[in-house]
């Protein structure tokens, strides 16, 4: 039976891993003023009701008449992606929601119409807490903080110093935010994002890519879900564009896919690149590190990539997820990965470090001596244990 303190030494052997993976969701950006998916929901919501016009609003509001209440802005996008695809398939060019008929072009319009609300809402920042007014970052007063980002590459770098030079840090992130690669960057690594140009640049992932496999000391950052500063242009194809361009596409034209289902998607280029990409970093017949922060395991074709890879012979990819404990009295993590670590094939290679302790190869947690919660779940509480080692 494992101690806190064993597993915790465990944790960080496989921290210094020299085949190292991170996943990194939207947790890890909250505290730099973008929004989690129910306050983002909440301000497209606002954005389309002061704003949008009326088929869009009535679309809107539909929508959120036939959709459960717990749903956030990524099921609507999920929604409408289903319904503009009956739409196309029908004779009258049309779908259905709560007895309503809807043309493709109008869905098509009101998808355009969210994707540019989220656009803005993640490139400047939003801050609602309860009982507060929203603060409502600006192209002229952003309020997006890149602060916390810099810490933790910072921290794990600095943990690296003496592995850099023949280590392969990757970076696989669902944000559409450019903190991670803006804080890479800054701090002086050579980021490996799939474009190749300047400011401006145009997809060339197959070229790109084979320098972050042939050379050292260069990361690659994979937008799993696209990003702000991606557009798809007509004429020119997938660019990474400077903020703020007019000879470019408009913000309702940035190439995201945040929907809860996104199998379709990710069959398609560049998507279809970037998820044969994580699936080759996920299998390795030599010991290799998944590590992830921020991510609430809810996409369940990362999921299935990840669980796939973890069930393959020979595989050595040991799973670490910084992660908080469910609220939820029949769920310990959550449903994936209370599933995983009871796994008889793989639940001895998955560590969880959350707020009670670590689960390892079991729901049950192992507790450290002090009852006080533990804070490594969290960013800036990884960005501490890189740091210093402490919990």
């Amino acid at each position: 039976m494992h101690d806190f303190e064993t597993l915790t030494e465990e944790l960080k052997k496989h921290l210094d891993s020299p085949r190292q993976n991170w996943l990194l969701g939207a947790g890890i950006s909250f505290k730099s003023n973008i929004p989690l998916m129910f306050p983002l929901t909440d301000r497209v919501k606002a954005i389309i009701e002061a704003s949008a016009e009326a088929k869009d609003k009535d679309i809107y509001q539909t929508l959120t008449d036939d959709l459960d209440e717990d749903c956030h802005i990524e099921h609507y996008l999920s929604h409408l992606g289903d319904l503009i695809a009956l739409s196309e398939r029908s004779k009258d060019k049309s779908a259905k929601i709560c007895d309503k008929n809807f043309t493709c072009e109008e869905l098509r319009k009101m998808h355009r119409t969210i994707i540019a609300a989220i656009g803005n809402t993640v490139r400047y920042g939003y801050i609602k807490e309860e009982g507060k007014e929203a603060e409502i970052g600006t192209p002229e007063v952003p309020i997006v903080d890149i602060s916390h980002h810099l810490a933790f590459v910072k921290a794990l770098y600095k943990n690296r110093a003496n592995l850099e030079s023949r280590s392969r840090l990757s970076f696989f992130t669902t944000n559409y935010d450019t903190l991670l690669e803006d804080a890479l960057a800054i701090e002086k690594k050579i980021v490996i994002d799939g474009f190749s140009g300047g400011a401006v640049g145009f997809w060339n992932a197959k070229n790109e890519f084979t320098k972050a496999d042939d050379k050292q000391l260069t990361c690659g950052v994979y937008k799993l879900h696209g990003s702000i500063d991606w557009h798809c242009d007509k004429t020119y194809g997938l660019v990474r564009v400077r903020y703020g361009t007019k000879y470019l596409p408009d913000v309702a034209d940035i190439m995201i896919y945040p929907q809860a289902t996104k199998y379709v998607e990710t069959q398609k280029d560049p998507f279809s690149f970037l998820f044969e990409r994580f699936r080759r970093a996920l299998n390795s017949p030599q010991d290799n590190v998944l590590a992830t922060c921020g991510y609430s395991f809810g996409d369940d074709h990362i999921n299935a990539e990840i669980e796939s890879a973890l069930r393959t012979k020979g595989n050595r990819t040991t799973l670490l997820a910084f992660s908080e404990e469910s609220p939820k009295e029949d769920i310990i993590i959550n449903k994936t990965l209370d599933r995983w670590l009871k796994d008889e094939d793989f639940g001895s290679r998955i560590y969880v470090a959350g707020k009670k302790g670590i689960y390892h190869n079991s729901t049950v947690a192992v507790q450290p001596e002090t009852e006080d919660p533990l804070w490594w779940w969290t960013f800036s509480g990884l960005t501490n244990f890189l740091t210093s080692g402490d919990v």
